[in-house]
């Protein structure tokens, strides 16, 4: 007869996600897990078999949260600014500054799996489909010029992205990491500003 957890897995996932989070994958020791979820050994590996399993069920979390932030109101340009700025104060403004899960874990690439990189470069990809999407519909819309690279300009958001969150878990200044998210949407604002002015 299986034994009934006796546990909240949605709560336990929380805790251990905060802890590799805060300090990293390779940096947090399953002690620590045990003293964030209040678990015991025995009981975390027969839920999660390994450290590494459990990383990918926070990490999966994290993705939740997110997919979360993503604006729904509203899109083209509009969204892209909209969400540049929300990055710009989840990195500024989260007192332990732990950056963005994603971010960390791809930093700490050397230290995971084939499958945990797997996961972060497919978040990642998803950031880039996020502009890529928002791009054309801007394009589509005139707010863009058509001779605008969407690949180029999706790249170069997607990596705003990265140095903003990099930004944030270094401790930057947040007028520098806010100066990030406002370079990067200038260079959409000068495309828009040429159309107009050619109309």
């Amino acid at each position: 007869m299986a034994r009934t957890r006796e546990f909240d897995m949605d709560q336990v996932l929380t805790q251990a996600m905060g802890v590799f989070w805060k300090h990293g994958y390779a940096a947090t020791s399953m002690a620590d897990i045990y003293a964030a979820t209040g678990l015991k050994p025995g009981s975390l590996y027969a839920a999660f078999t390994d450290k590494e399993t459990l990383f990918r069920r926070c990490f999966e979390v994290y993705a939740g949260h997110f997919r979360g932030t993503l604006p729904r109101d509203r899109d083209g340009l509009d969204a892209i600014a909209a969400w540049l700025e929300l990055q710009v104060r989840l990195a500024s403004e989260d007192p332990e500054r732990k950056g963005c899960l994603i971010v960390n874990t791809i930093a700490e690439r050397d230290q995971h799996s084939e499958a945990t990189k797997a996961l972060a470069t497919g978040r990642l990809q998803e950031i880039r489909d996020f502009f890529t999407r928002h791009l054309a519909i801007a394009k589509a819309k005139g707010a863009l010029a058509p001779t605008l690279s969407g690949e180029i300009e999706a790249d170069a958001l997607t990596g705003a992205v990265v140095a903003i969150m990099a930004l944030g878990r270094a401790g930057a200044d947040s007028q520098m990491i806010a100066h990030v998210a406002a370079s990067a949407v200038a260079r959409l604002a000068i495309s828009n500003q040429t159309i107009k002015n050619n109309n």
